[in-house]
């Protein structure tokens, strides 16, 4: 009965992504950017195709050599591929910041691990950083 446990545990340890989440709805998300700084937001999607959604982003970043925070909100589209999803984002407005060259739309690739979580790069301004994106469990709208 142990070493069946122990299988158990291990198949679902090693389980892929789901590729059949539910991923439209609301979602928080955070990116390491820098070390002093900051990187976080909301995002919403709404399937509206095929593997395709659309949807928008609002995101936070604050950092202490800036002058001022930015708060930027983004149109996006994503499209999914098996478990992997990409959010390719437009900005539309600097909610708070000045408008600058140096901010890049933000751009994700992500690991869909379940209808609560998915992980992996904030892939804008051509450098990938670490990123997730979470949701409570009634966060399914």
């Amino acid at each position: 009965m142990r070493y069946f446990a122990l299988a158990i545990s291990a198949c679902l340890l090693t389980m892929p992504a789901r590729a059949d989440a539910n991923i439209a709805g609301h979602w928080s998300f955070e990116a390491n950017v820098e070390a002093d700084c900051t990187f976080a937001g909301t995002a919403h999607l709404e399937k509206t195709g095929e593997n395709r959604f659309t949807g928008e982003l609002t995101a936070r970043q604050s950092c202490p050599l800036l002058p001022e925070d930015y708060l930027v909100r983004q149109d996006c589209d994503a499209s999914q591929l098996g478990n992997q999803l990409s959010v390719r984002c437009r900005i539309v407005e600097f909610v708070n910041g000045f408008e600058s060259e140096f901010y890049y739309p933000d751009n994700f690739t992500l690991t869909i691990e379940s209808s609560a979580r998915m992980h992996g790069a904030l892939v804008s301004a051509g450098r990938a950083v670490p990123a997730q994106w979470i949701r409570d469990e009634g966060g399914i709208s």
